[in-house]
C-alpha cells in the first residue's frame, strides 16, 4: 500500500486553480524531492496532505486514508518554510523546544514522562546535537537552530518527514550536512522524506525520486527515468537535465 496517494487531484488557493489533476504514489521508505519554478503549487500540495487546504475535486489519501479523515498525525513531522526561532531571548533550553514535538501525541492534561524525555535525548543524538539539551535557544547558530527544528519535527518518530524549503537560510557547508543528515535518516530509520527545494541540481544526489511540478504534474518519478525524460528535456535542456539527474 502506498504510503501517499493522489488521484486527479484539484486544489484552488485564492481564487485561482493551484493544483490540476496531479496523481502520483508515494511508497514506504521514499526519499521525494519536491521541485518547480517559484508559484508552481509546492507548498499548496504540502498543505493538502497535512489537511490544511481544502480538495476542489479529486482524492489524497495518507496510509490509506482520506486526509479528511486521517487522526494519526503523529505519524508526520513538518518543517515549514522559513521556520526560525521567532524570539532569540526565549527562555527556552534546545530539550524543553524539542519536547513541544510530543505533546500532540499526549492525552490531556499533557505531561511528559523520564521515557519522554529520554526520546528528546535520543533524537538529538541522532542528530548529531546531544551535546546541546540544556543550551539556552537563543545562543544557537542558524544550523544548529534549525537541526533543533528538525528534532521538533522528528521526536514523535514519524513514518512521514515533510520539510519546506529546509535549507534555504543556509550556507553552503551547513545545507550540504543537512542533506547529509536526512539522507541517513531515510537510509537507516526509514523514514519517508518529502522535501520541497530550489536545489534542482542538487536534490539528485540525494532522493531517491524527483516530483516536479508546474500546476499540473509535469514529471514523477526516478532518477533514471528523469535523465531521459523528453518532458524533462524540454524544461531544462540535454545538457543540464543530465547534470541534474547524477546517474552518469
Amino acid at each position: 500500500m502506498s504510503i501517499i496517494a493522489a488521484e486527479n487531484l484539484c486544489v484552488r488557493y485564492r481564487q485561482s486553480l493551484a493544483l490540476e489533476n496531479i496523481s502520483f504514489a508515494i511508497e514506504p521508505g521514499d526519499y521525494v524531492g519536491i521541485v518547480g519554478p517559484n508559484g508552481s503549487g509546492k507548498t499548496t500540495l504540502i498543505k493538502t496532505m497535512l489537511g490544511l487546504l481544502e480538495l476542489e475535486s479529486g482524492s489524497i489519501e495518507i496510509m490509506g486514508k482520506p486526509v479528511a479523515g486521517f487522526r494519526q498525525w503523529q505519524e508526520i513531522g513538518y518543517l515549514p518554510q522559513a521556520t526560525t526561532i521567532a524570539n532569540k531571548a526565549f527562555p527556552a533550553s534546545v530539550a524543553e523546544v524539542v519536547s513541544t514535538g510530543l505533546l500532540g501525541t499526549k492525552s490531556f492534561p499533557r505531561s511528559l514522562s523520564g521515557r519522554d524525555w529520554q526520546q528528546v535525548a535520543a533524537i538529538l543524538e541522532l542528530l548529531d546535537i546531544g551535546q546541546l539539551y540544556g543550551e539556552q535557544i537563543g545562543n544557537l547558530s542558524g544550523g544548529q537552530s534549525q537541526r533543533v527544528l528538525l528534532a521538533r519535527a522528528m521526536v514523535a518518530t514519524p513514518a512521514i518527514l515533510i520539510l519546506d524549503e529546509p535549507t534555504a537560510a543556509l550556507d553552503p557547508e551547513t545545507r550540504e550536512q543537512f542533506y547529509t543528515m536526512i539522507s541517513r535518516l531515510n537510509r537507516e530509520q526509514g523514514t519517508t522524506i518529502l522535501l520541497i527545494t530550489h536545489d534542482s541540481g542538487t536534490i539528485g544526489q540525494y532522493a531517491s525520486k524527483m516530483l516536479y511540478l508546474d500546476h499540473s504534474l509535469i514529471f514523477y518519478g526516478n532518477f533514471a527515468d528523469f535523465c531521459h525524460s523528453q518532458a524533462m528535456s524540454r524544461y531544462f535542456g540535454d545538457s543540464s537535465q543530465h547534470l541534474m539527474c547524477h546517474q552518469h
